[in-house]
């Protein structure tokens, strides 16, 4: 009996001796905490919630040490001790709402929101991650609504919630609105770490603003040396008594792009065209004018598109109506990787050529089809690189030009210096004729290699000149289409 006695009153020692050492060690715990020592704050409180797992107090610094360390699962469990245990720690919901947030775990962190505004807690801050919540919810508007009252109850979160209101209108896609939050931020506190992020947004916004622009307008004049526009063959016995090959030209093309930006997931996008390529020498023949309109609607998966697009083409020679060309056929486009984006497009096409042909077996109308499938990788500020292939099929009216082609196109922008790019392209088209030719009585195989490299020097900000140099080779078993050809072209885009 009298030794029971006196283990009872040693453990009563004991417990009086840890439950004295713990505010000390709480106080060190705490302090080591506003020192910033956080894995040192952390162990000590561990240890002090071992001897003492009821203290609200313990439990609230232990989740703070381990949310500054980023353990947000250990720092939950220790705030939801600190707003369970007695005294109840108020300042400890609101840290709990903001690590359920940063977890993921939306409808626990509303469950909290509820119980935080019942008992009126802290009601800017919980307005403000309500505002959080609901944005990761890409919910917006509601989002908005949220940030606008946490600043009427606060006017010190003013600028955190005018930067989460920015980044809520950049995913609804109000790009003036955003801007004009994030030059408030900028203004109300100019030297923190908050306005630096806020500038960055803003330059990217305002590029995004231009660049987004719905009406868009680009000229380009070249004046170009073609040292074979008739494309006369490469077999001497063939090209006898053809001569004037070589020519002086200036090429012209005006593009009109519009672009709006729609609410939703609608997209829309059209455009015309003016192309002109007129010759000093054979203009009569050679001189080329084609107008084009290209309409494009479509709708926004998110990481994918799907765009109807139709292209509509009417080209004249010199001043004679020569041709048209009907293109239509659902494209989509997917982002596989970060800035790598794959399309694929499946078309009906229509061509009517308006001169009367020679000979029957000669007509060129036809409708057929176009595929293609292209990877697109944007690197660095300006590269770009893009690889294509392209199944093409024309089931022309005259036997001679029915025919179905395989190309390949590659093609590659790469910046050398801030205000100079190179460009280089090759392509290669291996086109092959269904019939016997009437005349030559063979089937015909074309193929046609071209390759480009150039250099784009930007002179002012919209003002770029370009230089190019284009060789085609035509490879092909009917010597009078076989043939070589050298361009080379200087000009100047302007863009609007």
């Amino acid at each position: 009996m009298k030794r029971i006695i006196w283990m009872l009153v040693m453990w009563s020692i004991m417990g009086s001796i840890l439950y004295a050492q713990e505010p000390d060690l709480l106080k060190e715990g705490i302090k080591e905490y506003k020192a910033e020592n956080y894995e040192e704050a952390a162990e000590i409180l561990k240890k002090v919630r071992k001897q003492n797992p009821k203290s609200s107090v313990a439990a609230f610094f232990l989740g703070l040490a381990y949310k500054q360390m980023m353990k947000y699962p250990e720092a939950e469990v220790n705030f939801k001790d600190a707003v369970t245990l007695r005294p109840r720690i108020k300042e400890a919901l609101v840290e709990l709402i903001d690590i359920l947030y940063r977890l993921g775990k939306l409808e626990e962190a509303k469950k909290w929101i509820k119980v935080a505004e019942k008992e009126k807690i802290y009601p800017a801050k919980i307005a403000f991650l309500t505002g959080l919540i609901l944005q990761k919810e890409n919910k917006n508007k509601e989002a908005i609504k949220y940030f606008e009252k946490a600043k009427s109850l606060n006017p010190k979160l003013s600028a955190s919630c005018n930067f989460q209101i920015g980044i809520c209108y950049v995913k609804m896609r109000k790009l003036k609105n955003a801007k004009k939050q994030f030059e408030a931020v900028v203004t109300q506190v100019p030297y923190s770490d908050l306005a630096t992020f806020a500038r960055r947004y803003h330059d990217l916004i305002k590029k995004r603003i231009e660049l987004e622009r719905p009406l868009r307008i680009s000229i380009l004049n070249f004046f170009q040396y073609d040292d074979n526009v008739i494309l006369r063959p490469n077999d001497e016995q063939v090209a006898t008594g053809i001569s004037g090959e070589q020519s002086t030209a200036l090429l012209s093309n005006i593009r009109v792009d519009f672009v709006p930006r729609l609410s939703g997931p609608w997209l829309f996008s059209a455009y015309y065209s003016f192309y002109g390529n007129f010759h000093r020498k054979n203009s009569t023949t050679h001189d080329i004018t084609a107008h084009t309109v290209s309409i494009s609607p479509g709708y926004n998966f998110g990481r994918s598109a799907l765009n109807l697009m139709g292209t509509y083409s009417y080209i004249f020679r010199h001043e004679h109506r020569y041709m048209d060309n009907l293109t239509i056929g659902p494209l989509f486009r997917t982002l596989i990787k970060k800035n790598n984006i794959l399309e694929c497009f499946a078309g009906y096409t229509k061509k009517r050529y308006l001169e009367t042909p020679l000979m029957a077996e000669e007509d060129r109308d036809s409708t057929g089809m176009d595929a293609y499938l292209s990877w697109i990788w944007f690197f660095k500020r300006e590269g770009f690189f893009n690889l294509r292939y392209e199944f093409l099929y024309d089931d022309a009216e005259g036997v001679n030009w029915e025919n179905y082609g395989n190309r390949l196109t590659f093609n590659i922008t790469v910046p050398i210096i801030r205000r100079l790019k190179f460009q280089f392209s090759s392509d290669a088209y291996f086109q092959d004729f269904s019939n016997r030719h009437t005349v030559f009585g063979k089937h015909r195989v074309d193929h046609t290699y071209t390759i480009l490299a150039g250099f784009t020097i930007k002179i002012l900000k919209q003002v770029d000149l370009i230089l190019q140099y284009t060789r085609t080779r035509c490879d092909s078993n009917i010597a009078i289409y076989d043939y070589t050809r050298n361009l080379l072209s200087s000009g100047i885009e302007i863009r609007f």
